[in-house]
């Protein structure tokens, strides 16, 4: 059994399939992972950074220590895909393969939203976390905007989240008492692809901290001090956080893989594209569910359809019957402040509805968001 799996992005999808594939396979089969950058960043750490409670360099790891795997790493930029002949440009060259694997996220585009790149911190991109961190030490009381101007985007509770962690934070340095802490969305509810029932437990969560929230409420534009909204009315702030609006890279944007709805169209069962031989797991992929919304772009997700095609690849080398299809279910362990945490279990692909379950809050679920962490950086980059 020969042949090679070319895999472009080196995210939770990405590596979850190379290493599958791997142990799978063994030396029978090559597998090259491209990855502009050198390092994997745990998300999850760009909030403990904002706040100060761990640091994003904690939880990265070189991703040339996937070689232990027998994985072939190429930090190069991916600059065109052709889906045809199952290969990719890079800064280093051409590269194909038998399979096609892409797992290269969603890019956060600040400038879609006039005024947002200069006057708002965006801690969805890595590269805005630092500048956010130096901002809310100087905060001295105020009012701080967490926006979300944009979805789908990246770990639907995250920004909420974050509100949780910023008042944690200022209880500690004794600014809460002057501080008003609030999150606008643009969404219909705060956490739609947890339903009704689920937004209102986001919401008594946030209550219970004194956060103030607002829906449905599209951002136009951002001046120095206020967002100005669809509707015409404004979001006053000191300090704003943004999750700005998401988009495929410019690779994935000029290839021929893009549906109509701007993402990467892929069978919800097997994640494979229109194309032969190419899959595409994770943030740059969008797949409806019956409600009509898409299902959440988390890196858990991601990494359960990264198992998947790996083993069905495998399957198909070995001639054997496909594995269990992509069946929709994860899971999000959520951080909702004083070291307490919630799960939230989904089974997305569930009709008419998705049936969402949260379980907590309680200590212990923030020691498994911890131990998530642990366990995923252990397994595919050693100790």
């Amino acid at each position: 059994m020969t042949g090679r799996t070319l895999i472009l992005g080196g995210g939770f999808g990405g590596i979850a399939a190379a290493v599958e594939l791997k142990r799978l396979l063994g030396d029978e089969h090559e597998v090259t992972l491209v990855d502009r950058s050198p390092a994997f960043r745990m998300g999850l750490r760009k909030l403990w950074e904002l706040v100060g409670i761990g640091t994003i360099e904690e939880g990265s790891r070189a991703r040339s220590l996937l070689a232990r795997h027998g994985i072939t790493v190429l930090q190069e930029e991916i600059t065109a895909i052709d889906p045809v002949a199952r290969a990719a440009e890079t800064t280093g060259g051409r590269l194909d393969g038998d399979h096609l694997v892409i797992g290269l996220g969603a890019v956060s585009r600040p400038d879609l939203v006039p005024g947002l790149a200069e006057h708002g911190h965006d801690v969805w991109a890595f590269t805005g976390v630092p500048a956010a961190a130096e901002a809310l030490g100087r905060f001295d009381g105020g009012r701080i905007l967490i926006l979300i101007a944009g979805a789908p985007y990246p770990c639907p509770p995250a920004p909420y989240e974050c509100a949780f962690h910023l008042d944690g934070h200022l209880r500690g340095c004794g600014l809460r008492d002057r501080t008003d802490l609030a999150v606008v969305t643009l969404q219909p509810m705060l956490m739609p692809n947890a339903g009704w029932a689920g937004s209102e437990w986001m919401a008594d969560r946030l209550a219970e901290r004194g956060i103030s929230r607002r829906i449905s409420s599209k951002a136009e534009r951002v001046e120095p001090d206020h967002v100005v909204l669809a509707d015409g009315g404004t979001e006053p702030f000191d300090l704003l956080i943004a999750v700005p609006p998401h988009r495929p890279p410019a690779a994935v944007a000029d290839s021929r893989l893009l549906a109509p709805h701007g993402w990467i169209g892929v069978d919800r069962q097997t994640l494979s594209t229109a194309h032969e031989g190419i899959f595409a797991v994770g943030d740059v992929t969008l797949i409806p569910l019956a409600n009509g919304l898409p299902l959440p772009k988390a890196g858990v997700m991601a990494e359960y359809q990264g198992l998947r095609v790996a083993r069905a690849i495998a399957a198909g080398l070995r001639g054997e019957e496909p594995p269990a299809p992509f069946d929709g279910r994860g899971f999000c362990p959520v951080e909702v402040g004083e070291g307490t945490g919630a799960l939230v279990e989904g089974d997305w692909y569930a009709e008419p509805e998705p049936v969402v379950s949260i379980e907590g809050p309680s200590a212990a679920q923030a020691a498994e968001k911890r131990a998530f962490e642990t366990d995923r950086l252990q397994r595919w980059f050693g100790s």
